[in-house]
């Protein structure tokens, strides 16, 4: 209890595990195509980024060589929970090395309840 008192004095909160589980994993290759949304404007986040990728690979059919089809992204309401819920190492995974190719094989790894996205990490991967 008093635990839980100092997470919320310090303005913490802990979600709850079920909104935690992980649901699945991917590998993309995050390439210079994937920096622009649908409209060929420039995308400026990372997460942004790992959005436009899915839709890439689901709605237009331009996949990289190394993107995987993941299960579940293949609606733009369900792409649109990406936005804001991306964890990663942000001196390596930035739109400015993605858009010059000095990014490319990354394992994302999506977090849920459901069809609810909760957080989505993403990791630099060999390939």
């Amino acid at each position: 209890m008093m635990l839980a008192a100092a997470f919320f004095g310090l303005g913490l909160t802990v979600a709850p595990t079920s909104a935690q589980q992980f649901t699945f994993e991917y590998y993309a290759m995050l390439s210079p195509q994937d920096t622009y949304n649908s409209s060929g404007l420039p995308l400026n986040d990372v997460c942004g980024i790992v959005q436009q990728d899915r839709a890439n690979v689901h709605k237009f059919g331009r996949r990289d060589s190394a993107d995987n089809i993941d299960p579940f992204f293949t609606t733009a309401e369900r792409r649109a929970m990406i936005a804001g819920r991306c964890e990663y190492d942000p001196s390596y995974h930035t739109v400015e090395r993605i858009r010059s190719q000095f990014i490319g094989f990354v394992l994302v790894r999506v977090f849920g309840n459901g069809n609810t996205v909760t957080r989505v990490q993403i990791f630099e991967a060999a390939g």
